[in-house]
């Protein structure tokens, strides 16, 4: 048996991937790896239903986790923190049903889990929410609460989810666990580049920061490690920079079937909405006619932002199905006003250039300087099932 440990380097497209080689830590890692460049992401390519295709291998239709939250009203949604958001099972519940050890920090839609042993959850940050207590009521309180005071000088940073300080709490956490508990399967979420880009865009100026945080946690983590951990580093999806955030559900407001009162939507007697997912989105009509929702579709046709519709068999991998049709942004544009502060976003179908991700290993059993182009974020748990010898 082999221990494994995975991290998600949330957002660093395959080609930002290239810059972050040029940083010591990154570079040391690729030349001792196999590294798959160019794979392909996940649609609806958004942190959770990606996270959750990496974890069990199968679409968002099959895992049921098709957005980040809520699909109504969005910016009062509630996230998709807990395990029982995922149908299916996961590769740590696998790990775990081997008898193995499992250790996750910040994975998303964890919360809740009974099979994971060293628990600290991602809890997105929303108004009025006490992440610390939200941390220790959804992961192994015992633990949080041991790691809370044993890295409290990151503290300040992690109330208000600060970048890059959450991840230097998030990195001191899973050093400490792979040290000292040493974990089958150790899963960690950094999103300093995800943050950091959604503020300042693609400005390699600006995301300096974010950069120098990626290379110092994978440095502290790889020696932490050890030389004896198998090590899978990947990305859930790429970002676009944006210029204009769209509202669709204005829209509706303006013809009478949605109503707002300050920051809260309220939905009309035929129940439509758009789901406003930045680089897509997607109608549900309620009990509009049919005529009704082929003048709001020619509507969003001829809207600015509009690129196209979304096929099909798009909608239904992503798990949308039941809705009545789905569209996606130009780039540059995004759905969702509520983050209309955002200089950059995801979210857009994956035939979009400069869209795809990566994955590599460092471990026994894998060419160090390999490299190859394709494959797909569901060829991970089957290959982390493969390293840590369990069936899957």
């Amino acid at each position: 048996m082999s221990r494994l440990l995975i991290i998600s380097l949330d957002a660093v497209s395959s080609d930002e991937f290239d810059h972050l080689c040029t940083y010591p830590n990154t570079k040391a890692f690729v030349k001792d790896a196999s590294m798959n460049l160019s794979v392909q992401s996940v649609f609806l390519s958004n942190t959770y239903p990606v996270h959750a295709s990496i974890s069990t291998g199968k679409m968002p239709r099959e895992h049921g986790l098709t957005s980040n939250t809520e699909a109504f009203p969005h910016h009062l949604a509630k996230w998709k923190i807990k395990e029982s958001d995922i149908k299916g099972k996961t590769i740590w519940q696998a790990a775990a049903r081997a008898g193995l050890s499992v250790a996750t920090v910040f994975w998303p839609s964890t919360g809740g889990s009974k099979h994971i042993r060293y628990n600290i959850p991602e809890i997105p940050f929303m108004r009025n929410t006490n992440l610390p207590l939200a941390y220790l009521k959804e992961g192994h309180s015992a633990l949080v609460l041991r790691m809370m005071i044993r890295h409290s000088r990151h503290l300040a940073k992690v109330v208000k989810a600060l970048q890059p300080g959450l991840d230097s709490f998030i990195t001191a956490c899973a050093a400490d666990l792979l040290e000292h508990k040493k974990p089958d399967l150790t899963m960690v979420h950094l999103t300093a580049y995800d943050t950091l880009r959604h503020k300042y865009g693609g400005d390699k100026q600006k995301l300096k920061a974010a950069y120098r945080s990626l290379d110092r946690s994978l440095g502290i983590l790889r020696k932490a490690a050890g030389e004896d951990v198998t090590i899978l580093i990947l990305s859930d999806h790429g970002q676009f920079d944006v210029h204009t955030a769209i509202s669709p559900n204005e829209w509706l407001r303006e013809r009478g079937l949605l109503h707002k009162k300050g920051r809260e939507w309220k939905k009309g007697a035929s129940g439509c909405f758009f789901e406003c997912c930045a680089g897509s989105a997607f109608f549900h009509s309620g009990s509009l006619r049919l005529n009704q929702v082929a003048e709001i579709k020619e509507l969003v046709e001829q809207s600015e932002g509009f690129a196209r519709f979304l096929t099909p068999e798009e909608r239904t991998l992503a798990g949308k199905q039941n809705t009545a049709f789905g569209f996606a942004a130009k780039k540059g544009y995004m759905y969702g006003a509520e983050k209309k502060g955002d200089c950059s976003n995801h979210g857009y179908p994956l035939d979009y250039p400069g869209y795809e991700v990566f994955y590599g290993v460092k471990g026994e059993g894998f060419l160090p300087e390999e490299k190859r182009c394709g494959g797909s974020l569901l060829d991970i748990a089957p290959l982390a099932a493969k390293i840590l010898k369990i069936d899957w």
